[in-house]
Protein backbone atom coordinates (compact mmCIF):
# COMPACT_ATOMS: atom_id res chain seq x y z
CA UNK A 1 0.00 0.00 0.00
CA UNK A 2 1.14 3.53 -0.77
CA UNK A 3 -0.16 7.01 0.09
CA UNK A 4 -0.18 9.97 -2.29
CA UNK A 5 -1.07 13.63 -1.85
CA UNK A 6 -3.61 15.70 -3.81
CA UNK A 7 -3.10 19.44 -4.25
CA UNK A 8 -6.39 21.33 -4.15
CA UNK A 9 -5.86 23.84 -6.97
CA UNK A 10 -8.55 26.23 -5.75
CA UNK A 11 -7.36 29.19 -3.71
CA UNK A 12 -8.53 29.36 -0.10
CA UNK A 13 -11.33 31.93 0.05
CA UNK A 14 -12.02 33.62 3.36
CA UNK A 15 -14.72 35.94 1.99
CA UNK A 16 -12.80 39.12 2.75
CA UNK A 17 -11.80 39.99 -0.81
CA UNK A 18 -11.98 38.54 -4.33
CA UNK A 19 -8.79 37.04 -5.77
CA UNK A 20 -6.33 39.43 -7.44
CA UNK A 21 -3.49 38.82 -9.86
CA UNK A 22 -0.92 39.20 -7.11
CA UNK A 23 -2.74 36.95 -4.67
CA UNK A 24 -3.30 34.27 -7.30
CA UNK A 25 0.37 34.29 -8.32
CA UNK A 26 1.41 33.86 -4.69
CA UNK A 27 -1.10 31.04 -4.30
CA UNK A 28 0.25 29.30 -7.39
CA UNK A 29 3.73 29.43 -5.88
CA UNK A 30 2.36 27.96 -2.66
CA UNK A 31 0.74 25.09 -4.57
CA UNK A 32 4.00 24.27 -6.32
CA UNK A 33 5.63 24.28 -2.88
CA UNK A 34 2.97 21.84 -1.63
CA UNK A 35 4.03 19.40 -4.32
CA UNK A 36 7.71 19.74 -3.47
CA UNK A 37 6.97 19.37 0.24
CA UNK A 38 4.89 16.25 -0.40
CA UNK A 39 7.87 14.62 -2.10
CA UNK A 40 10.19 15.70 0.71
CA UNK A 41 7.71 14.38 3.31
CA UNK A 42 7.70 10.92 1.74
CA UNK A 43 4.34 10.82 -0.04
CA UNK A 44 4.44 8.36 -2.91
CA UNK A 45 2.68 10.62 -5.43
CA UNK A 46 1.43 14.12 -6.07
CA UNK A 47 -1.99 14.27 -7.73
CA UNK A 48 -3.65 17.28 -9.38
CA UNK A 49 -7.38 17.73 -10.19
CA UNK A 50 -9.21 19.29 -13.16
CA UNK A 51 -10.96 22.54 -12.12
CA UNK A 52 -12.70 25.22 -14.20
CA UNK A 53 -15.24 28.05 -14.18
CA UNK A 54 -14.59 29.30 -10.65
CA UNK A 55 -12.82 32.56 -9.64
CA UNK A 56 -10.72 30.75 -7.04
CA UNK A 57 -9.23 28.28 -9.54
CA UNK A 58 -5.45 28.75 -9.92
CA UNK A 59 -4.40 25.85 -12.15
CA UNK A 60 -7.48 24.95 -14.23
CA UNK A 61 -6.07 21.80 -15.84
CA UNK A 62 -3.82 19.21 -14.18
CA UNK A 63 -1.31 19.36 -17.04
CA UNK A 64 -0.20 22.86 -16.03
CA UNK A 65 0.93 22.16 -12.49
CA UNK A 66 2.13 18.66 -13.35
CA UNK A 67 4.48 20.07 -15.99
CA UNK A 68 6.14 22.27 -13.36
CA UNK A 69 6.37 19.42 -10.87
CA UNK A 70 7.76 17.05 -13.50
CA UNK A 71 10.75 19.38 -13.84
CA UNK A 72 11.15 20.19 -10.14
CA UNK A 73 10.69 16.77 -8.52
CA UNK A 74 12.92 13.70 -8.69
CA UNK A 75 11.18 10.63 -7.33
CA UNK A 76 7.50 11.14 -6.61
CA UNK A 77 4.86 9.71 -8.96
CA UNK A 78 2.79 12.39 -10.70
CA UNK A 79 -0.86 12.01 -11.60
CA UNK A 80 -4.08 13.67 -12.68
CA UNK A 81 -6.99 13.05 -10.32
CA UNK A 82 -8.75 13.44 -12.57
CA UNK A 83 -8.35 14.54 -16.19
CA UNK A 84 -11.80 15.25 -17.67
CA UNK A 85 -11.26 13.72 -21.08
CA UNK A 86 -14.37 15.21 -22.69
CA UNK A 87 -13.15 18.84 -22.51
CA UNK A 88 -10.18 18.91 -24.89
CA UNK A 89 -9.17 17.16 -28.09
CA UNK A 90 -7.53 13.85 -27.17
CA UNK A 91 -4.45 14.48 -29.31
CA UNK A 92 -3.88 17.83 -27.59
CA UNK A 93 -4.15 16.35 -24.10
CA UNK A 94 -1.97 13.37 -25.11
CA UNK A 95 0.74 15.80 -26.24
CA UNK A 96 0.65 17.63 -22.93
CA UNK A 97 0.75 14.48 -20.84
CA UNK A 98 3.53 13.03 -22.97
CA UNK A 99 5.65 16.10 -22.24
CA UNK A 100 5.06 15.48 -18.52
CA UNK A 101 5.97 11.81 -18.87
CA UNK A 102 9.26 12.75 -20.53
CA UNK A 103 10.16 15.60 -18.19
CA UNK A 104 9.57 13.33 -15.18
CA UNK A 105 11.50 10.38 -16.57
CA UNK A 106 8.45 8.14 -16.79
CA UNK A 107 6.71 8.96 -13.49
CA UNK A 108 3.26 9.81 -14.90
CA UNK A 109 -0.14 8.20 -14.36
CA UNK A 110 -3.44 9.70 -15.48
CA UNK A 111 -6.83 9.19 -13.93
CA UNK A 112 -9.34 9.95 -16.67
CA UNK A 113 -13.07 10.54 -16.41
CA UNK A 114 -16.11 11.72 -18.31
CA UNK A 115 -16.76 14.47 -15.75
CA UNK A 116 -19.92 15.44 -13.91
CA UNK A 117 -20.04 19.26 -13.53
CA UNK A 118 -22.15 20.96 -16.24
CA UNK A 119 -20.23 24.25 -15.83
CA UNK A 120 -17.11 22.63 -17.26
CA UNK A 121 -18.74 21.62 -20.54
CA UNK A 122 -20.72 24.85 -20.79
CA UNK A 123 -17.54 26.93 -20.50
CA UNK A 124 -15.96 25.18 -23.48
CA UNK A 125 -19.10 24.87 -25.58
CA UNK A 126 -19.19 21.08 -25.31
CA UNK A 127 -22.65 19.57 -25.85
CA UNK A 128 -23.85 17.61 -22.84
CA UNK A 129 -25.46 14.94 -25.00
CA UNK A 130 -23.68 11.60 -25.41
CA UNK A 131 -20.69 12.49 -23.25
CA UNK A 132 -19.94 8.83 -22.65
CA UNK A 133 -19.42 8.32 -26.38
CA UNK A 134 -17.13 11.36 -26.48
CA UNK A 135 -15.14 9.91 -23.57
CA UNK A 136 -14.81 6.46 -25.12
CA UNK A 137 -13.58 7.90 -28.40
CA UNK A 138 -10.98 9.94 -26.52
CA UNK A 139 -9.62 6.74 -24.97
CA UNK A 140 -9.40 5.07 -28.38
CA UNK A 141 -7.39 8.00 -29.73
CA UNK A 142 -5.05 7.93 -26.73
CA UNK A 143 -4.41 4.22 -27.22
CA UNK A 144 -3.65 4.77 -30.90
CA UNK A 145 -1.44 7.80 -30.21
CA UNK A 146 0.67 6.14 -27.51
CA UNK A 147 1.29 3.10 -29.72
CA UNK A 148 3.76 5.13 -31.77
CA UNK A 149 1.88 4.72 -35.04
CA UNK A 150 0.28 7.37 -37.22
CA UNK A 151 -3.24 8.13 -35.98
CA UNK A 152 -6.18 8.33 -38.37
CA UNK A 153 -9.55 8.50 -36.63
CA UNK A 154 -12.95 9.52 -37.96
CA UNK A 155 -15.43 9.34 -35.12
CA UNK A 156 -18.73 10.94 -34.20
CA UNK A 157 -17.07 13.40 -31.81
CA UNK A 158 -13.35 13.58 -32.65
CA UNK A 159 -11.35 13.31 -35.85
CA UNK A 160 -7.61 12.92 -36.38
CA UNK A 161 -5.94 13.10 -39.78
CA UNK A 162 -2.36 11.80 -40.02
CA UNK A 163 -1.79 12.44 -36.33
CA UNK A 164 1.53 11.80 -34.62
CA UNK A 165 2.14 12.02 -30.88
CA UNK A 166 5.26 14.11 -30.38
CA UNK A 167 7.11 13.67 -28.18
CA UNK A 168 6.40 9.96 -27.81
CA UNK A 169 5.83 8.80 -24.23
CA UNK A 170 8.83 8.06 -22.06
CA UNK A 171 7.11 4.87 -20.83
CA UNK A 172 6.87 2.17 -23.50
CA UNK A 173 3.31 2.01 -24.76
CA UNK A 174 2.28 5.05 -22.73
CA UNK A 175 1.66 5.86 -19.10
CA UNK A 176 -0.73 3.88 -16.83
CA UNK A 177 -4.38 4.94 -16.90
CA UNK A 178 -6.54 4.89 -13.79
CA UNK A 179 -10.32 4.74 -14.22
CA UNK A 180 -12.26 7.68 -12.84
CA UNK A 181 -15.77 6.32 -12.52
CA UNK A 182 -17.71 5.27 -9.41
CA UNK A 183 -21.11 6.91 -9.79
CA UNK A 184 -22.79 3.77 -11.14
CA UNK A 185 -22.11 0.04 -11.56
CA UNK A 186 -21.68 0.60 -15.31
CA UNK A 187 -18.96 3.20 -14.70
CA UNK A 188 -17.18 0.87 -12.28
CA UNK A 189 -17.22 -2.01 -14.76
CA UNK A 190 -15.94 0.25 -17.54
CA UNK A 191 -12.90 1.14 -15.43
CA UNK A 192 -11.94 -2.53 -15.38
CA UNK A 193 -12.02 -2.64 -19.18
CA UNK A 194 -10.07 0.47 -20.13
CA UNK A 195 -7.89 1.17 -17.07
CA UNK A 196 -5.11 -0.33 -14.97
CA UNK A 197 -6.81 0.77 -11.72
CA UNK A 198 -10.16 1.89 -10.35
CA UNK A 199 -10.44 5.11 -8.34
CA UNK A 200 -13.13 6.13 -5.88
CA UNK A 201 -13.90 9.67 -4.71
CA UNK A 202 -13.79 10.81 -1.05
CA UNK A 203 -17.52 11.21 -0.50
CA UNK A 204 -19.02 9.01 2.28
CA UNK A 205 -20.13 5.59 1.13
CA UNK A 206 -21.92 2.93 3.16
CA UNK A 207 -20.03 -0.32 3.59
CA UNK A 208 -22.60 -2.27 1.57
CA UNK A 209 -22.23 0.15 -1.34
CA UNK A 210 -18.43 -0.07 -1.13
CA UNK A 211 -18.49 -3.86 -1.14
CA UNK A 212 -20.80 -3.84 -4.16
CA UNK A 213 -18.73 -1.35 -6.18
CA UNK A 214 -15.30 -2.71 -5.25
CA UNK A 215 -16.45 -6.29 -5.73
CA UNK A 216 -17.86 -5.49 -9.16
CA UNK A 217 -14.61 -3.84 -10.19
CA UNK A 218 -12.44 -6.71 -8.96
CA UNK A 219 -14.60 -9.34 -10.68
CA UNK A 220 -14.66 -7.30 -13.91
CA UNK A 221 -10.90 -6.76 -13.85
CA UNK A 222 -10.22 -10.47 -13.40
CA UNK A 223 -12.57 -11.22 -16.32
CA UNK A 224 -10.33 -8.95 -18.40
CA UNK A 225 -7.26 -10.88 -17.29
CA UNK A 226 -6.06 -8.00 -15.09
CA UNK A 227 -4.93 -7.80 -11.50
CA UNK A 228 -7.29 -5.42 -9.65
CA UNK A 229 -5.81 -2.24 -8.18
CA UNK A 230 -8.09 -0.09 -6.02
CA UNK A 231 -7.38 3.60 -5.38
CA UNK A 232 -9.35 5.56 -2.80
CA UNK A 233 -9.20 9.30 -2.25
CA UNK A 234 -9.56 10.51 1.33
CA UNK A 235 -9.50 13.91 2.98
CA UNK A 236 -7.72 14.13 6.29
CA UNK A 237 -5.77 15.90 9.01
CA UNK A 238 -3.45 14.77 11.77
CA UNK A 239 -3.35 16.62 15.10
CA UNK A 240 -2.65 16.09 18.79
CA UNK A 241 -6.27 15.03 19.34
CA UNK A 242 -9.34 14.09 17.35
CA UNK A 243 -11.18 17.18 18.58
CA UNK A 244 -8.39 19.44 17.36
CA UNK A 245 -8.38 17.77 13.94
CA UNK A 246 -12.18 18.06 13.75
CA UNK A 247 -12.02 21.79 14.52
CA UNK A 248 -9.15 22.46 12.15
CA UNK A 249 -10.23 20.34 9.20
CA UNK A 250 -13.44 18.43 9.88
CA UNK A 251 -15.63 21.53 9.79
CA UNK A 252 -14.34 22.35 6.29
CA UNK A 253 -15.17 18.85 5.06
CA UNK A 254 -18.66 19.15 6.54
CA UNK A 255 -19.30 22.23 4.38
CA UNK A 256 -18.15 20.39 1.27
CA UNK A 257 -20.21 17.29 2.08
CA UNK A 258 -23.33 19.38 2.64
CA UNK A 259 -22.80 20.97 -0.78
CA UNK A 260 -22.53 17.55 -2.41
CA UNK A 261 -25.62 16.42 -0.53
CA UNK A 262 -27.53 19.10 -2.46
CA UNK A 263 -26.12 17.86 -5.77
CA UNK A 264 -27.18 14.27 -5.03
CA UNK A 265 -23.66 12.90 -4.58
CA UNK A 266 -24.26 11.30 -1.17
CA UNK A 267 -26.83 8.76 -2.29
CA UNK A 268 -24.36 5.93 -1.56
CA UNK A 269 -24.67 6.64 2.16
CA UNK A 270 -28.29 6.37 3.33
CA UNK A 271 -27.38 7.61 6.83
CA UNK A 272 -26.61 11.10 5.51
CA UNK A 273 -29.94 12.36 4.24
CA UNK A 274 -30.10 15.89 5.68
CA UNK A 275 -27.53 18.65 6.35
CA UNK A 276 -27.83 18.15 10.11
CA UNK A 277 -26.81 14.49 9.64
CA UNK A 278 -23.39 15.66 8.43
CA UNK A 279 -21.08 16.52 11.33
CA UNK A 280 -17.34 16.01 11.95
CA UNK A 281 -18.24 13.00 14.08
CA UNK A 282 -20.59 11.39 11.54
CA UNK A 283 -18.16 11.75 8.63
CA UNK A 284 -15.05 10.82 10.64
CA UNK A 285 -15.15 7.16 9.50
CA UNK A 286 -14.82 8.44 5.93
CA UNK A 287 -11.79 10.63 6.67
CA UNK A 288 -8.22 10.01 7.79
CA UNK A 289 -8.45 12.36 10.75
CA UNK A 290 -7.29 12.48 14.36
CA UNK A 291 -4.10 11.63 16.20
CA UNK A 292 -1.20 10.01 14.34
CA UNK A 293 -2.20 6.67 15.82
CA UNK A 294 -5.81 7.11 14.70
CA UNK A 295 -4.75 8.11 11.18
CA UNK A 296 -2.37 5.15 10.83
CA UNK A 297 -5.05 2.79 12.14
CA UNK A 298 -7.56 4.14 9.65
CA UNK A 299 -5.21 3.64 6.70
CA UNK A 300 -4.48 0.10 7.87
CA UNK A 301 -8.22 -0.59 8.01
CA UNK A 302 -8.67 0.74 4.48
CA UNK A 303 -6.00 -1.64 3.20
CA UNK A 304 -6.64 -4.72 5.30
CA UNK A 305 -10.44 -4.54 5.66
CA UNK A 306 -11.60 -2.73 2.51
CA UNK A 307 -8.83 -4.00 0.23
CA UNK A 308 -7.60 -0.57 -0.83
CA UNK A 309 -4.23 -0.67 -2.60
CA UNK A 310 -3.55 3.07 -2.78
CA UNK A 311 -4.84 6.13 -0.89
CA UNK A 312 -4.68 9.70 -2.17
CA UNK A 313 -4.89 12.17 0.73
CA UNK A 314 -6.05 15.78 0.50
CA UNK A 315 -5.38 18.14 3.42
CA UNK A 316 -6.92 21.38 2.16
CA UNK A 317 -10.33 22.36 0.78
CA UNK A 318 -11.59 25.57 -0.80
CA UNK A 319 -12.58 27.05 2.56
CA UNK A 320 -9.41 26.00 4.36
CA UNK A 321 -7.29 25.33 6.31
CA UNK A 322 -4.83 28.02 5.31
CA UNK A 323 -1.98 27.47 2.87
CA UNK A 324 0.56 27.88 5.66
CA UNK A 325 -1.22 25.40 7.93
CA UNK A 326 -1.40 22.95 5.02
CA UNK A 327 2.34 23.14 4.40
CA UNK A 328 2.98 22.31 8.04
CA UNK A 329 0.41 19.52 7.84
CA UNK A 330 2.09 17.90 4.82
CA UNK A 331 5.34 17.53 6.74
CA UNK A 332 3.66 16.20 9.87
CA UNK A 333 1.40 13.81 7.97
CA UNK A 334 4.39 12.51 6.06
CA UNK A 335 6.51 11.88 9.15
CA UNK A 336 3.89 10.58 11.56
CA UNK A 337 1.41 8.80 9.28
CA UNK A 338 2.76 8.12 5.78
CA UNK A 339 6.20 6.88 6.84
CA UNK A 340 4.82 4.20 9.20
CA UNK A 341 2.39 3.00 6.53
CA UNK A 342 5.08 2.76 3.86
CA UNK A 343 7.36 0.93 6.28
CA UNK A 344 4.61 -1.56 7.14
CA UNK A 345 3.67 -2.61 3.59
CA UNK A 346 5.82 -3.70 0.62
CA UNK A 347 6.39 -1.52 -2.42
CA UNK A 348 3.75 -1.87 -5.16
CA UNK A 349 4.54 -4.13 -8.10
CA UNK A 350 1.65 -3.55 -10.45
CA UNK A 351 1.09 -2.16 -13.99
CA UNK A 352 -0.93 0.70 -12.45
CA UNK A 353 2.34 2.09 -11.05
CA UNK A 354 5.10 3.31 -13.40
CA UNK A 355 8.23 1.19 -13.22
CA UNK A 356 10.18 4.23 -11.99
CA UNK A 357 7.85 4.57 -8.99
CA UNK A 358 7.64 1.05 -7.61
CA UNK A 359 9.22 2.02 -4.31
Amino acid sequence: MRVGYLIDTNAVLDGSAPPTGASMAATMDAMVEEGLLAERAGFHSVQVPDRHARPECCFPAPEQLLTILARETERVMLGSFTHVATLTHPMKSAEQFSVIDNLSGGRLVTTVSRGFLPAFWEQFGIPRERLLGRFQEALKIWRAATSGEEVVFDGEFWTVDRGRLAPPPFQDGGWPIWGGGNASPAAVARSARYADAWTCDPMPMARAAWDEHAGLYRDSAREQGKRPFVVLMRDGWVADSFDEAARTFGEHFVRVARFYLKTGNLTRHPGLRAPEDITPQSVAPHLVMGTPEQCVERLQELHEDLGVDYVVLCCRLTTGPSLQATREQILRMGEEVVAPIHARYPAPDHPAIPAACRW
